[in-house]
């Protein structure tokens, strides 16, 4: 009888100890918990492989950000600015009326000239833009060029250009294939493989 007392005191002294530990875990537990505070979580921005195109001056910029919509969604990519450079334009002044500037731009199209009409209310309107050329040398060479079809009166303007470029997030092989093939159809941009952050 002595020696089942004995076992029995032994198993609640163990019991008690048991509860005891558990319980001080348990209050710790607790105080981490009432120690943390989502409001003051702060998520730091994720490093992703990305890819930069650019630079586009003003005139690009419109034409690949429609293209790149086609086959990146909005939330894969964005366009920030990257500058300034000096370019050269070369265009058709402003013309008497808007069915002039579409007579000129549908000689300029016969004759295999890609052209579009002005329309920004900060340009003069009813000029015909035949590009923006990073050097001098090449405007010139394109009026020659021109000239050599028979358009008439077209010059070159120097112009302090906004620049653009986009950043892609992560993309897919198959979307690297196919910017590769993009950046190829716009003169003067590049597309190169850097490390980023999303904010």
């Amino acid at each position: 009888m002595k020696i089942i007392f004995i076992l029995l005191l032994m198993i609640n002294v163990v019991v008690y100890f048991a509860g005891i530990q558990s319980q001080s875990s348990q209050s710790n537990r607790i105080l981490l918990l009432n120690e943390f505070n989502p409001e003051k979580i702060i998520l730091l921005p994720s490093e992703e492989n990305c890819f930069e195109w650019g630079s586009f001056h003003e005139e690009q910029i419109k034409y690949a950000e429609a293209v790149i919509a086609e086959i990146i969604s909005e939330q894969n990519y964005e366009v920030e600015d990257a500058g300034t450079a000096m370019m050269y334009w070369l265009y058709v002044p402003p013309l008497a009326n808007k069915e002039a500037a579409n007579r000129m731009i549908n000689k300029l199209r016969n004759i295999g000239i890609v052209s579009f009409r002005v329309k920004d209310n900060n340009q003069p309107k009813n000029a015909i833009s035949l590009g923006m050329f990073a050097n001098e040398q090449e405007a010139m060479n394109q009026l020659k060029e021109i000239e050599k079809k028979g358009v008439t009166g077209v010059a070159i303007e120097n112009r302090n250009v906004l620049l653009k470029r986009i950043i892609i997030y992560n993309p897919a092989q198959h979307v690297k294939d196919q910017l590769q093939k993009l950046a190829e159809q716009f003169d003067g941009t590049h597309l190169a493989q850097t490390k980023c952050e999303r904010l």
